[in-house]
Order: C-alpha cells, then sequence, then structure tokens
C-alpha cells in the first residue's frame, strides 16, 4: 500500500504518540532525559519545527481547506487544553513565569503573526 504526504504524517505521529505514551508510563525519567536537552537547543528545535510546519502545511492543503484545517486545529488545542487542565497548578505557575516582566511579543512574534495570517485566511475564506 502507498501512502500519500498526509497519510505518512499521520502514520509517523500515530507512532510517535504510542512511544511516547509507552516511555512516559514506564519511564518518564527516560522521556525527560531525551526532551530536555533538544528544548535546550531551543533556537534549533524552533527552526527545525517552522520547516516541519510548513511542508505539512503545504501536503495538508494540497488535501484539506484552511477551514478543515483549523477545525482540526480546534480539536488538538481542546485536547492540549486538556492536558494542561489535568495540571492546572504547574501550568499557572508556568504561566506567571512567563508573563511576569517579559513581553510575549517580543520571544513569540513570529508564531503569533503566523496564528493571526491563519486567522485572517479562514475568516475571509468563510466571509
Amino acid at each position: 500500500m502507498a501512502f500519500n504526504a498526509v497519510e505518512i504524517t499521520a502514520l509517523v505521529v500515530s507512532l510517535l504518540i504510542i512511544v511516547k505514551l509507552l516511555v512516559v508510563s514506564f519511564s518518564p525519567k527516560s522521556w525527560w532525559g531525551l526532551v530536555k536537552p533538544i528544548y535546550k537547543a531551543n533556537v534549533v528545535l524552533f527552526i527545525a519545527e517552522l520547516v516541519l510546519a510548513l511542508i505539512v502545511f503545504y501536503y495538508l492543503l494540497q488535501q484539506i481547506t484552511i477551514v478543515q484545517l483549523m477545525a482540526a486545529v480546534a480539536l488538538g488545542a481542546l485536547l492540549t487544553g486538556m492536558t494542561f487542565a489535568v495540571y492546572g497548578k504547574e501550568t499557572i505557575d508556568w504561566a506567571g513565569k512567563l508573563l511576569r516582566g517579559r513581553s510575549v511579543l517580543g520571544r513569540a512574534w513570529l508564531p503569533i503573526l503566523i496564528w493571526l495570517g491563519l486567522t485572517i485566511w479562514t475568516l475571509v475564506e468563510l466571509f
């Protein structure tokens, strides 16, 4: 069976989720040992994620509309929100540290512009 790019992406994400859930379930410290160095190289991680996001975005738009994509983003955001809700106190502490004395826009301007662009594009398509 030959998979297209979107199906390959879904397969890779599904397999990574299974691996992550298994590792976190049996050895959370092992998972932390893997991801901590990745997040320490935050600029490299950011660029890699940006490039991968652009590639996935390109292939998704070959098969679905921006409106459908943003509806799927809503599902992802709700699932992510559920995860953060389970750790409500820790999330509040973490968010408080991020927002204390720093400009969120100053550090996260590119992702914010991307979100804004996607939002405007979706609204234009809808109306």
